[in-house]
């Protein structure tokens, strides 16, 4: 959906946050103002290791300035909640559109 919105972005694209290495799931530039955002897809919210994983990434992002819903777009799922477009949509247009 970002393509086809003509969004430019990077796909797994590493990001350096002090010694650590991540590889967000996008690294996209707003077509008009170029500001980055971070774009993490959280796709296993039914384990609990996951869970406690995802929430030192989120805490890594905010302690490095890329703060939730600031620079960085999130979205999650479950098993019995999988993500959908019109999510991922709503997301977009918030942020880009």
């Amino acid at each position: 959906l970002l393509y086809v919105n003509k969004i430019p972005f990077r796909y797994e694209c590493a990001l350096k946050l002090g010694k650590k290495k991540i590889f967000p799931d996008f690294t996209i530039m707003h077509p008009k103002t170029g500001k980055i955002y971070y774009w993490e897809h959280f796709g296993k919210m039914s384990s609990e290791d996951y869970v406690r994983k995802t929430c030192a990434k989120i805490q890594l992002y905010t302690l490095h300035g890329i703060i939730p819903d600031i620079d960085l777009i999130m979205t999650f799922e479950t098993e019995e909640n999988p993500l959908s477009t019109e999510i991922v949509m709503e997301k977009i247009e918030k942020y880009f559109l």
